[in-house]
């Protein structure tokens, strides 16, 4: 009787997964030695196309369709559905914004989702990690499709 009664449970169990794919959760971002300036990364893993955007200080926006900054600012890596229908399914996506002499002032991070790439994904985790002259933050948040958030997080650079 014992035995039936662990075959069940593993049958309802392999049931109750089948039903439901878990969620995927916003990848880590891979550990990186302490670096002078800013860098940004947007990952996540749902096949869409998010986009990151961070205005500096001057309030000019580094993102997609302004790519370089007067500031110094640079898109350093983009992803577009082309990338998402290319890439491999265990790669987090990545895209990545940074100064390596930032002005001092605050920074905004915002994230869009762009576009669901053929996919029915309605919602993605996304993980933002900020490293300012080698101090790490994070912060994971969830954007919807053709929502644009324009403030995820805020962060100060305080010397050049």
């Amino acid at each position: 009787m014992r035995d039936a009664s662990w075959a069940l449970v593993g049958v309802s169990m392999l049931l109750g997964c089948a039903a439901k794919p878990p969620a995927l959760p916003p990848p880590q971002a891979p550990a990186t030695a302490a670096a002078p300036g800013v860098r940004v990364l947007l990952l996540w893993s749902a096949p869409v196309d998010l986009d990151l955007y961070v205005t500096d200080a001057s309030l000019e926006t580094v993102y997609f369709a302004n790519p370089v900054s007067h500031s110094g600012g640079r898109l350093e890596r983009d992803v577009t559905c082309e990338t998402v229908a290319d890439g491999e399914k265990a790669e987090p996506l990545v895209e990545e914004i940074g100064w390596d002499q930032p002005a001092r002032g605050r920074y905004r991070v915002g994230v869009d989702f762009i576009d669901a790439c053929g996919s029915k994904t309605e919602e993605a985790e996304f993980r933002v990690v900020m490293e300012v002259s080698g101090k790490r933050r994070e912060q994971t948040g969830t954007v919807g499709k053709a929502r644009f958030q324009p403030v995820v997080i805020e962060f100060d650079v305080s010397q050049r």
